[in-house]
């Protein structure tokens, strides 16, 4: 300490990231992996394989646009359903009142291309 902080610091050896840091940078993909495998060799290569398809089947499953959605399925599958967390309740796009809203009609014709098309849209004549 005679000769300072940066003294101190050159004779540590573990300036590295905090443990807690190199986990939250593998994120949640390094425990997946590390779960299938598990998964694979307790039930068998078909669990994960099942568990794959669901998640496949549930992410295929959409609203009608303008509706929010809200993948409860997906959230069960990978036990979300109980996390709480700062997305939960911060900043919600659904909650925004300045938000520009559009009815449910004219979102699905722009969805399948329909106001693109002439002779149909708001202001048509047939």
């Amino acid at each position: 300490m005679r000769e300072g902080l940066p003294a101190s610091k050159a004779g540590v050896s573990h300036l590295g990231k905090h443990p807690v840091q190199l986990i939250q940078e593998q994120g949640p993909s390094a425990s997946a992996v590390e779960k299938r495998q598990m998964l694979a060799k307790t039930y068998g290569i078909a669990m994960p394989a099942r568990m794959d398809i669901e998640r496949q089947i549930l992410g295929a499953q959409k609203r009608l646009p303008g509706l929010p959605s809200s993948n409860f399925g997906q959230e069960i599958l990978s036990n979300d359903v109980d996390r709480f967390g700062f997305e939960s309740y911060l900043d919600n796009v659904n909650d925004r009142t300045d938000a520009p809203r559009r009815d449910a009609h004219s979102l699905m014709e722009s969805k399948l291309g329909l106001n693109a098309m002439p002779g149909y849209g708001p202001g048509s004549r047939r």
